[in-house]
């Protein structure tokens, strides 16, 4: 039987994986306990408050998991713009692998939480800014004003967003392809 902060991190890590394919409403604690083979019983012994706590441990989670490949495929290439069309070809490569799950980090929660549950709302927000303050850290390191680097973190992150989504409604990994190949006309010569 696996130790308790196992179990605990199982459980997160199925949670997570399923709100990234099916959003918070269509995930069950059921679902988790069955997917992750843990015991129902230690579902409320990790997470007293129920499915919110683990949804919100799931997506703090997400959001470091997801950092972790961010910053890796950011740090690689020194000028910001080659750097955002790397990131863009890098998930749509993992799109096309045949054992890929590409889901939205986080987007399907945030949209169904956001108006109505304060907390998960919170932490959707703390990956957000996680996010746009690696994409701002790259854009300031490229001679950009803070300013412009804010902005441009904040449109990117929205690209990169908006392109998974048109991935996985399109079922191509083209929406990607297309941001990454017209990310520089977004920036000035």
């Amino acid at each position: 039987m696996p130790n308790q902060n196992t179990t605990r991190q199982l459980l997160i890590e199925t949670t997570a994986k399923l709100l990234q394919n099916q959003g918070y409403n269509a995930t069950g604690l059921n679902q988790i306990t069955q997917m992750s083979g843990a015991p129902k019983g230690s579902l409320y012994y990790h997470f007293p408050e129920g499915k919110e706590q683990l949804a919100c441990e799931a997506v703090v989670y997400t959001k470091n998991v997801t950092l972790a490949s961010l910053r890796t495929v950011l740090d690689a290439t020194p000028d910001a713009v080659g750097a955002v069309q790397a990131l863009l070809t890098f998930i749509a490569d993992n799109y096309d692998r045949e054992d890929a799950e590409l889901g939205v980090p986080i987007g399907i929660v945030a949209h169904e939480t956001a108006r109505s549950n304060e907390n998960i709302r919170q932490a959707c927000c703390g990956v957000y800014n996680a996010w746009i303050a690696e994409f701002e850290k790259k854009f300031t390191a490229s001679g950009y004003s803070a300013e412009e680097s804010a902005d441009l973190a904040l449109l990117i992150n929205g690209i990169v967003e908006g392109s998974i989504i048109m991935c996985l409604t399109q079922k191509s990994s083209q929406p990607l392809r297309t941001a990454a190949r017209l990310i520089p006309r977004l920036f000035p010569s």
